[in-house]
C-alpha cells in the first residue's frame, strides 16, 4: 500500500502490472519498492516514503482520471436525427390539418392529420440504431466481449489504428519453458525433474514455470526427494539429494558450487537464448547439467488477431513497458512495423494522443495498471478481463477470456452494425418520404398508415436481427 526504500534484504519483485516488465526485477538495499508490485522470493524490510496520493500507483490513477475527463462522448446517430425529425413531423401534421380544415375538406381534416401522424410515427427511425446496437451487443456478449459504454460499437466501426500492450495481452503474461539443453550425462527428463523438485515449494514465477513444464511433459517429481533446499535471493536455489549438492539459478551462482569451470558449456548453451528470455542453469559439483530458457509465451490467438486486423485495414502498434530489445524481438516475431518499448503509462497516453492529432481513431487494448491511462485516452478501448480492475475501469469493453482474436471479430461486427444502421435509416427515410405525402393528400387512410408503420418497423428489426446470426457464425 506504500512506496518505499528497501533497507534490509534482497528479493525479486513482479512489477508487470505497473511497468509492463514481464520478468521479476531484482531489488536489494537502496532500491525502490512500489505499491502494487508482488514480492516473489524473500522477505524485505522497507522504509515507507510515500503513501496515498503520493505513490506511483496514485499518479497513474490521476492520469487515468484526466484522460477520462477529456475523452469525447459520442452520441448515437439516431439520437442526433430523431429530435429534428419529430419536431418536423409535428409541424407537418399541424400544417396538414390546417390546410384540410381551411381549404380542402374540414370533415376529413382530423382523420388526415391522424393518418400523417400514424404513417410517420418515428418507430422505424427510433429503432434503426437501438435495434442494431442491441443485436450486436448480444452477439458480442455471447463471445465474451462485454460493452461497458454505449458509444463503443459506433466508435469501433471507425477504428484506423490499434495500440496493443504486450505482457498479458498479446502474450500470456507468465513464464513458460521455451527451450532446454542438456550439458551433462543426465537425460533431459531427469534434469527437468531435478529442477522442478528443487522449485516444488516456490511461488517464484520461474519456479512455477518449471513445475508446470514438468507436469505438462509427464515428468514425475514425486520420486525426487531433496534433503535440504536453500533459497539465495537474486541468485537461485541450492539443494542436496543423496549426499550430492545441486544448484539451480544464475550462471555464476551455479558455476560457483565448487568453482566449477563451465565456460565451454556456457558457450555451447547460447543456442537456447533469445531476447526477452531468462536462462536458468542446473549444475552439480561435477559441472553444468542443463540450461532452461524461460520466457513469456504468445497467446495462441495472437497471430489470428493481427492477421485479421491487417485484413480490416487497421494499423497495429505494439507499445509496452517491457525493455526495448524485448519489444522489438516480439514485434519482429509478430510481423508488426510499429513498436516501442520501455514506455511509461504517461508515455503510452502521449503516444495515442500523437496518433489522434494526426486524425487516427484509436482502439487501445491492455490489461495492466500501466495500461489504464492509454485505455482512457483512446477513442475506444478493450481491457482483458484477467488483468487489473483499474484497467477495466478505464475501458469501454471487457474481454472476459483470453481469446484475443475476438477483438478483430468485434471490429468486423461493429462495421457491419454501422452498415445495418445506415440501411435502417435509409429505409426509414425512404418510407417517410413516400408515405407522408400520400397520407397528407388523403390517399393513405389511418388504418393503412397503421399497417405501413408496423411493417416498416418489422423490416428494421428483421434487418438488425441478422447481426445476431453474424455474431454467432463469425463475420
Amino acid at each position: 500500500p506504500a512506496d518505499g526504500t528497501i533497507v534490509s534484504g534482497a528479493s525479486e519483485l513482479d512489477e508487470s502490472m505497473l511497468t509492463g516488465e514481464s520478468r521479476p526485477v531484482h531489488r536489494t538495499v537502496g532500491d525502490m519498492a512500489l505499491a502494487g508490485c508482488y514480492n516473489t522470493a524473500s522477505p524485505l524490510e522497507i522504509a515507507v516514503d510515500h503513501v496515498g496520493a503520493g505513490t506511483r500507483l496514485a499518479e497513474i490513477v490521476a492520469v487515468l482520471d484526466r484522460a477520462l475527463a477529456e475523452k469525447p462522448r459520442l452520441a448515437a446517430l439516431a439520437d442526433r436525427v430523431a429530435g429534428w425529425f419529430v419536431a418536423t413531423l409535428l409541424v407537418l401534421a399541424a400544417l396538414t390539418g390546417v390546410v384540410w380544415a381551411l381549404w380542402i375538406d374540414p370533415s376529413r381534416a382530423l382523420l388526415v392529420t391522424v393518418a400523417v401522424l400514424v404513417v410517420s410515427c418515428p418507430c422505424a427511425l427510433s429503432l434503426a440504431t437501438p435495434a442494431a446496437l442491441a443485436a450486436a451487443g448480444a452477439a458480442l456478449s455471447r463471445r465474451g466481449l462485454l460493452l461497458t459504454r454505449s458509444h463503443a460499437l459506433e466508435t469501433l466501426a471507425g477504428v484506423t489504428d490499434v495500440v496493443l500492450d504486450k505482457t498479458g495481452t498479446l502474450t500470456e503474461g507468465c513464464f513458460a519453458l521455451t527451450g532446454q539443453q542438456t550439458l551433462g550425462p543426465k537425460p533431459a527428463a531427469q534434469c527437468l525433474a531435478l529442477a522442478a523438485a528443487m522449485e516444488a515449494g516456490s511461488e517464484h514465477p520461474i519456479g512455477r514455470a518449471l513445475v508446470s513444464a514438468a507436469g505438462s511433459a509427464g515428468v514425475d517429481i514425486g520420486g525426487v526427494s531433496m534433503a535440504t533446499v536453500r533459497n539465495v535471493p537474486g541468485q537461485g536455489v541450492e539443494a542436496q539429494m543423496q549426499g550430492k549438492r545441486f544448484r539451480l539459478g544464475r550462471t555464476a551462482f551455479v558455476a560457483g558450487i565448487r568453482n566449477v569451470n563451465g565456460e565451454e558449456q556456457i558457450k555451447e548453451a547460447d543456442t537456447v537464448s533469445v531476447p526477452g528470455s531468462t536462462q536458468v542453469w542446473l549444475g552439480d559439483e561435477a559441472g553444468m547439467l542443463a540450461v532452461f530458457a524461460l520466457s513469456d509465451k504468445a497467446r495462441e490467438s495472437t497471430p489470428q488477431l493481427l492477421e485479421a486486423l491487417s485484413r480490416h485495414g487497421a494499423r497495429c502498434h505494439l507499445v509496452s513497458g517491457d525493455s526495448a530489445e524485448t519489444v522489438q524481438w516480439w514485434a519482429s516475431r509478430f510481423g508488426m512495423d510499429h513498436a516501442i518499448g520501455a514506455v511509461s503509462p504517461e508515455g503510452k497516453r502521449d503516444y495515442v494522443a500523437k496518433l489522434q492529432r494526426k486524425g487516427a481513431v484509436v482502439l487501445a487494448v491492455g490489461d495492466g495498471i500501466n495500461d489504464a491511462p492509454v485505455l482512457a485516452q483512446a477513442q475506444v478501448s478493450i481491457a482483458i478481463g484477467s488483468g487489473a480492475p483499474l484497467a477495466q475501469a478505464g475501458a469501454d469493453a471487457v474481454l472476459t477470456h483470453g481469446n484475443v482474436a475476438d477483438i478483430a471479430h468485434a471490429l468486423a461486427l461493429a462495421r457491419q452494425t454501422r452498415r445495418v444502421v445506415r440501411q435502417n435509416l435509409g429505409w426509414a427515410f425512404f418510407y417517410n418520404v413516400v408515405a407522408i405525402p400520400l397520407a397528407a393528400t388523403g390517399v393513405v387512410t389511418a388504418w393503412m398508415a397503421g399497417i405501413g408503420m408496423s411493417v416498416s418497423s418489422l423490416l428494421v428489426v428483421a434487418n438488425a436481427w441478422r447481426l445476431l446470426r453474424a455474431g454467432r457464425n463469425g463475420v
